[in-house]
Protein backbone atom coordinates (compact mmCIF):
# COMPACT_ATOMS: atom_id res chain seq x y z
CA UNK A 1 0.00 0.00 0.00
CA UNK A 2 1.84 3.45 -1.05
CA UNK A 3 1.23 6.42 1.16
CA UNK A 4 1.93 10.14 0.30
CA UNK A 5 5.24 11.12 1.44
CA UNK A 6 5.02 15.22 2.24
CA UNK A 7 7.25 17.36 0.04
CA UNK A 8 8.04 20.69 2.04
CA UNK A 9 9.63 22.52 -1.33
CA UNK A 10 12.53 22.75 -3.20
CA UNK A 11 11.37 20.39 -6.18
CA UNK A 12 8.34 22.93 -7.96
CA UNK A 13 7.06 21.67 -11.54
CA UNK A 14 6.52 24.92 -14.23
CA UNK A 15 3.11 26.13 -14.49
CA UNK A 16 2.87 24.64 -17.90
CA UNK A 17 3.68 21.60 -16.66
CA UNK A 18 1.12 21.43 -13.63
CA UNK A 19 -1.81 19.22 -14.22
CA UNK A 20 -4.36 21.43 -12.42
CA UNK A 21 -7.14 19.31 -13.43
CA UNK A 22 -6.00 16.58 -10.55
CA UNK A 23 -7.47 18.82 -7.73
CA UNK A 24 -10.74 19.94 -9.71
CA UNK A 25 -11.48 16.47 -10.63
CA UNK A 26 -10.04 13.62 -8.23
CA UNK A 27 -10.97 15.84 -4.84
CA UNK A 28 -14.36 16.29 -5.78
CA UNK A 29 -14.68 12.23 -7.00
CA UNK A 30 -13.66 10.82 -3.64
CA UNK A 31 -16.07 9.41 -1.31
CA UNK A 32 -17.99 11.28 0.58
CA UNK A 33 -17.87 14.77 -2.23
CA UNK A 34 -18.58 12.72 -5.29
CA UNK A 35 -22.37 11.55 -4.57
CA UNK A 36 -23.06 14.91 -2.07
CA UNK A 37 -23.62 17.49 -5.24
CA UNK A 38 -22.78 20.46 -3.11
CA UNK A 39 -20.15 19.35 -0.92
CA UNK A 40 -18.67 17.99 -4.34
CA UNK A 41 -19.08 21.69 -5.75
CA UNK A 42 -17.09 22.88 -2.29
CA UNK A 43 -14.06 20.35 -3.04
CA UNK A 44 -14.37 21.20 -7.01
CA UNK A 45 -14.16 25.28 -6.57
CA UNK A 46 -9.92 24.26 -4.42
CA UNK A 47 -8.96 22.81 -7.89
CA UNK A 48 -10.65 25.68 -10.07
CA UNK A 49 -8.87 28.78 -7.95
CA UNK A 50 -5.45 26.96 -7.59
CA UNK A 51 -4.50 27.79 -11.61
CA UNK A 52 -4.73 31.24 -10.50
CA UNK A 53 -3.36 31.53 -7.31
CA UNK A 54 -0.42 29.94 -8.78
CA UNK A 55 -0.17 32.23 -12.15
CA UNK A 56 -0.29 34.83 -9.41
CA UNK A 57 2.77 33.60 -7.17
CA UNK A 58 4.26 33.20 -10.17
CA UNK A 59 4.10 36.45 -11.35
CA UNK A 60 4.74 37.99 -8.19
CA UNK A 61 8.47 36.26 -8.41
CA UNK A 62 8.54 37.50 -12.07
CA UNK A 63 8.10 41.47 -10.61
CA UNK A 64 10.13 40.91 -7.65
CA UNK A 65 12.97 39.69 -9.86
CA UNK A 66 12.77 42.72 -12.29
CA UNK A 67 12.02 45.45 -9.66
CA UNK A 68 14.76 44.16 -7.41
CA UNK A 69 12.32 44.57 -4.73
CA UNK A 70 9.05 43.81 -3.09
CA UNK A 71 5.85 44.58 -4.88
CA UNK A 72 3.99 45.21 -1.58
CA UNK A 73 0.71 44.99 -3.67
CA UNK A 74 0.77 42.25 -5.41
CA UNK A 75 2.68 40.27 -2.28
CA UNK A 76 -0.56 41.30 -0.16
CA UNK A 77 -3.07 39.85 -2.89
CA UNK A 78 -1.10 36.87 -3.04
CA UNK A 79 -0.83 36.29 0.45
CA UNK A 80 -5.28 37.06 1.17
CA UNK A 81 -5.77 34.50 -1.63
CA UNK A 82 -3.62 31.97 -0.51
CA UNK A 83 -4.76 32.10 2.99
CA UNK A 84 -8.24 32.29 1.80
CA UNK A 85 -7.75 28.71 -0.32
CA UNK A 86 -6.03 27.24 2.42
CA UNK A 87 -9.24 28.34 4.46
CA UNK A 88 -11.33 26.22 2.17
CA UNK A 89 -9.72 23.61 1.78
CA UNK A 90 -9.06 23.05 5.29
CA UNK A 91 -12.81 23.44 5.72
CA UNK A 92 -13.46 20.79 3.17
CA UNK A 93 -10.77 18.02 4.29
CA UNK A 94 -11.86 19.02 8.07
CA UNK A 95 -15.91 17.70 6.77
CA UNK A 96 -14.25 14.29 5.54
CA UNK A 97 -12.29 13.70 8.49
CA UNK A 98 -15.45 14.34 10.95
CA UNK A 99 -18.04 12.45 8.53
CA UNK A 100 -15.23 9.49 8.59
CA UNK A 101 -15.03 9.78 12.12
CA UNK A 102 -18.97 10.22 12.77
CA UNK A 103 -19.52 6.96 10.32
CA UNK A 104 -16.66 4.47 11.89
CA UNK A 105 -18.21 5.65 16.00
CA UNK A 106 -21.80 4.89 14.60
CA UNK A 107 -21.00 1.60 13.02
CA UNK A 108 -18.87 0.50 15.88
CA UNK A 109 -21.82 1.33 18.72
CA UNK A 110 -24.67 -0.34 16.13
CA UNK A 111 -26.09 3.51 15.76
CA UNK A 112 -26.57 3.59 12.18
CA UNK A 113 -30.15 2.56 12.31
CA UNK A 114 -31.37 5.14 14.77
CA UNK A 115 -29.34 7.72 12.93
CA UNK A 116 -31.03 6.49 9.65
CA UNK A 117 -34.63 6.73 11.38
CA UNK A 118 -33.51 10.40 12.90
CA UNK A 119 -32.66 11.60 9.33
CA UNK A 120 -35.97 10.21 8.33
CA UNK A 121 -37.92 11.80 10.70
CA UNK A 122 -36.82 15.29 9.70
CA UNK A 123 -36.75 13.94 5.93
CA UNK A 124 -37.70 16.78 3.38
CA UNK A 125 -37.92 15.56 -0.54
CA UNK A 126 -36.06 18.43 -1.71
CA UNK A 127 -33.37 18.57 0.24
CA UNK A 128 -30.85 16.68 -1.64
CA UNK A 129 -27.79 16.86 0.76
CA UNK A 130 -30.16 14.81 3.81
CA UNK A 131 -30.74 12.28 0.79
CA UNK A 132 -27.22 12.16 0.47
CA UNK A 133 -25.95 11.69 4.00
CA UNK A 134 -28.62 8.72 4.36
CA UNK A 135 -26.84 7.14 1.02
CA UNK A 136 -23.30 7.22 2.41
CA UNK A 137 -24.89 5.96 6.21
CA UNK A 138 -26.26 3.07 4.57
CA UNK A 139 -23.33 1.86 2.14
CA UNK A 140 -20.82 2.82 5.20
CA UNK A 141 -23.19 -0.13 7.10
CA UNK A 142 -23.62 -2.47 4.10
CA UNK A 143 -20.23 -2.26 2.09
CA UNK A 144 -17.03 -3.43 3.64
CA UNK A 145 -15.16 -2.24 0.69
CA UNK A 146 -16.63 1.26 1.10
CA UNK A 147 -15.20 1.49 4.86
CA UNK A 148 -11.76 0.02 3.72
CA UNK A 149 -11.44 2.51 0.78
CA UNK A 150 -13.13 5.82 3.55
CA UNK A 151 -9.79 4.73 5.47
CA UNK A 152 -7.53 4.12 2.85
CA UNK A 153 -8.28 7.86 1.23
CA UNK A 154 -7.92 8.93 4.78
CA UNK A 155 -4.62 7.58 5.04
CA UNK A 156 -3.62 9.76 1.85
CA UNK A 157 -5.07 12.83 2.93
CA UNK A 158 -4.36 12.91 6.69
CA UNK A 159 -0.71 14.26 6.40
CA UNK A 160 -2.17 16.91 3.90
CA UNK A 161 -4.85 17.97 5.97
CA UNK A 162 -2.16 18.22 9.41
CA UNK A 163 -0.29 20.68 6.79
CA UNK A 164 -3.30 22.52 6.17
CA UNK A 165 -4.45 22.97 10.00
CA UNK A 166 -0.76 24.03 10.56
CA UNK A 167 -0.82 26.79 8.43
CA UNK A 168 -4.84 27.17 9.36
CA UNK A 169 -4.26 27.55 12.80
CA UNK A 170 -1.01 29.83 12.93
CA UNK A 171 -3.04 32.51 10.59
CA UNK A 172 -6.26 32.42 11.63
CA UNK A 173 -5.58 31.54 15.19
CA UNK A 174 -2.36 32.96 15.87
CA UNK A 175 -1.64 29.98 17.70
CA UNK A 176 0.14 26.26 17.33
CA UNK A 177 -2.38 23.38 16.40
CA UNK A 178 -3.37 22.03 19.57
CA UNK A 179 -1.00 24.58 21.72
CA UNK A 180 -3.42 27.79 22.00
CA UNK A 181 -0.84 29.15 24.38
CA UNK A 182 2.27 28.42 21.82
CA UNK A 183 2.28 31.99 19.93
CA UNK A 184 4.12 32.49 16.71
CA UNK A 185 5.78 35.42 16.20
CA UNK A 186 4.40 36.69 12.90
CA UNK A 187 1.52 35.09 11.55
CA UNK A 188 0.73 36.21 7.99
CA UNK A 189 4.05 37.14 7.21
CA UNK A 190 5.91 35.88 4.32
CA UNK A 191 9.16 35.87 1.90
CA UNK A 192 8.48 35.22 -1.52
CA UNK A 193 9.91 31.70 -2.71
CA UNK A 194 12.66 32.11 -5.15
CA UNK A 195 11.27 29.14 -6.98
CA UNK A 196 7.96 29.32 -7.40
CA UNK A 197 6.65 32.66 -5.59
CA UNK A 198 4.23 31.34 -3.25
CA UNK A 199 4.57 33.22 -0.10
CA UNK A 200 6.53 31.42 3.00
CA UNK A 201 5.76 31.02 6.00
CA UNK A 202 7.58 30.03 9.38
CA UNK A 203 4.52 28.31 10.83
CA UNK A 204 4.75 27.43 14.56
CA UNK A 205 4.90 23.56 15.70
CA UNK A 206 5.56 24.13 19.12
CA UNK A 207 6.70 26.92 21.22
CA UNK A 208 10.40 26.47 20.07
CA UNK A 209 10.01 24.39 16.55
CA UNK A 210 8.91 25.98 13.32
CA UNK A 211 8.39 24.77 9.77
CA UNK A 212 8.66 26.65 6.61
CA UNK A 213 5.75 25.78 4.36
CA UNK A 214 3.44 27.59 1.67
CA UNK A 215 0.30 27.58 -0.24
CA UNK A 216 2.41 25.95 -3.37
CA UNK A 217 3.75 23.14 -0.84
CA UNK A 218 0.08 21.98 -0.11
CA UNK A 219 -1.09 21.76 -3.37
CA UNK A 220 1.60 19.89 -4.65
CA UNK A 221 1.32 17.22 -2.06
CA UNK A 222 -2.38 17.40 -1.98
CA UNK A 223 -2.49 16.38 -5.78
CA UNK A 224 0.19 13.55 -4.83
CA UNK A 225 -2.19 12.41 -2.58
CA UNK A 226 -4.97 12.72 -4.61
CA UNK A 227 -2.92 10.45 -7.68
CA UNK A 228 -1.86 7.89 -5.16
CA UNK A 229 -5.38 6.93 -4.44
CA UNK A 230 -6.35 7.25 -8.35
CA UNK A 231 -3.76 4.75 -8.52
CA UNK A 232 -5.15 2.42 -5.76
CA UNK A 233 -8.70 2.38 -7.56
CA UNK A 234 -6.98 1.10 -10.41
Amino acid sequence: MKEVIIRHGGDYLPIEDIDFSIIANDLRSLLFYRDDIFLGMQAMNIGIIDPNITQFEYNLLETYIEKERTPSFEAMTVGAFSQMWIFALYEVLRLWRDRKYDFSKLFKNGGIELKLKSLADNEDHMNLTLHARRRQLEKFRDDQFFRDEVEYCWVQLEPVYKLVELYRMNMAKHAAPGKSNAIPIAPGYGRINSLCGALDYELLLDRDSYELLNRRNVADNLREALLVIRANKK
